[in-house]
């Protein structure tokens, strides 16, 4: 008898379970923006393209097999591609019930990077947490959940927000440990990234200027601290104000860089003829890839990457826009600034980084940059934002998130 009851319940639990994966993947089927998608579908082939081009040459020294690295990318790609198609399936109203436990989860991933022997360090930093075959980034995973729970507070604390403790203090709560543990690693990036598309949510939403700007004062002094008594940071500062100063050393990079995009010229050298990247310049795959597009393919290349970025912000404003005027969704308002502001004001960062504008950071182009962990989640929050525009086309209706 008890063998028979564990079995039914066995049953029960798994035609269950099986009921709310089928609700939660069909009841988001509608069509979505597709404007985005083939945004985003471009970039990433041409992130290809570019990857292969710019780590051949590094990846034949480094490893014997010049295609190591692009196909590596590829498989990351495929992976970014599932992880998009899974996360346009899921209502996004999902996430707003879902926010609290991930971010505790990005807390608990944060901290196990930290742990000597789980953690993996390169290039003095320890960002990594690493699988032997597959090395993580939670950095990528907490600047995308991080906006995601700001999204949620700013709704549950709408009618609050004039107030300090429920407009201020209850968004941020929990990215502060996130910000400290990102510094920690040391990814000051990243921490500024997520503190500025923070800082733009809240504004949107409608929190008192007085406070927003009390916490920007309080915020760039910290950052200045940080700075200062950092040699490295400080040192950052410096070369970026004057990279001739130390044209072998602390400059090499960013000079490098900006003679890469001089090279290219109107039309550019011509894909894979390139020069910076046979070892002159450092990360040539990675952080510093679009010198290569402006070596290769020259201000039309540039213009037109530049152009693609600024078309996927609009898109992805735009569908934040219609969830808000079309079905009073808040929650997807808020989401989709956060996603559409968290990729292009890094794609941004990282442009003008390359073109010697900001100090470097250590931030990838989104979508074009070699990297695992950053394509993958990338693609994913792309798959939250299209399944805010399905919302948009499906119905209207207003918040149901209590």
């Amino acid at each position: 008898m008890i063998l028979k009851s564990e079995a039914i319940i066995s049953k029960n639990w798994l035609t269950n379970s099986k009921k709310y994966f089928s609700d939660l993947f069909t009841a988001n089927r509608a069509s979505g923006d597709r404007f985005l998608l083939f945004t985003v579908l471009a970039l990433v082939l041409f992130g290809l393209l570019m990857v292969y081009s710019a780590s051949f040459i590094f990846s034949e020294e480094r490893t014997g097999d010049g295609f190591a690295f692009i196909r590596k990318q590829f498989i990351y790609a495929c992976m970014g591609f599932f992880a998009m198609w899974v996360s346009s399936r899921v209502p996004h109203q999902k996430w707003y019930q879902w926010a609290p436990v991930a971010i505790l989860s990005v807390i608990g991933m944060l901290l196990l990077v930290l742990i000597p022997g789980v953690g993996s360090r390169v290039g003095g930093a320890q960002r990594w947490i690493n699988f032997g075959f597959f090395r993580f980034q939670p950095a990528e995973l907490a600047k995308i959940i991080g906006v995601m729970f700001v999204a949620r507070q700013l709704v549950r604390h709408q009618k609050d927000l004039q107030d300090f403790k429920r407009g201020v203090v209850a968004p941020i709560t929990f990215l502060i440990p996130v910000m400290v543990l990102l510094l920690l690693q040391p990814d000051f990036g990243s921490t500024a990234l997520l503190a500025g598309t923070t800082f733009i949510l809240m504004f949107i939403a409608g929190v008192r200027p007085l406070f927003l700007f009390g916490g920007l004062f309080g915020g760039g002094g910290a950052a200045a601290l940080l700075i200062i008594t950092s040699p490295y940071r400080m040192a950052r500062v410096m070369t970026f104000i004057d990279p001739w100063r130390d044209p072998a050393g602390k400059g090499f990079q960013v000079i490098q860089s900006m003679l890469g995009l001089h090279n290219g010229s109107l039309l550019g050298q011509g894909l894979g003829n390139g020069k910076e990247k046979l070892f002159f310049l450092p990360e040539a795959h990675n952080d510093f890839i679009f010198a290569v597009i402006g070596e290769e393919l020259g201000f039309v290349g540039v213009a037109a990457v530049i152009f693609a970025y600024i078309f996927f912000i609009y898109r992805g404003l735009k569908i934040s826009w219609n969830s808000l005027h079309q079905r009073q969704d808040r929650f997807g308002f808020y989401l989709g600034c956060g996603i559409t502001l968290i990729l292009g004001l890094q794609a941004f960062i990282n442009m003008a980084v390359v073109m010697g504008l900001l100090p470097t950071k250590g931030l990838t182009l989104p979508f074009i940059s070699y990297g695992g962990s950053a394509l993958t989640l990338n693609l994913f929050a792309v798959g939250i934002l299209y399944s805010i525009s399905k919302s948009n086309h499906a119905s209207n209706y207003g918040d149901h998130y209590g």
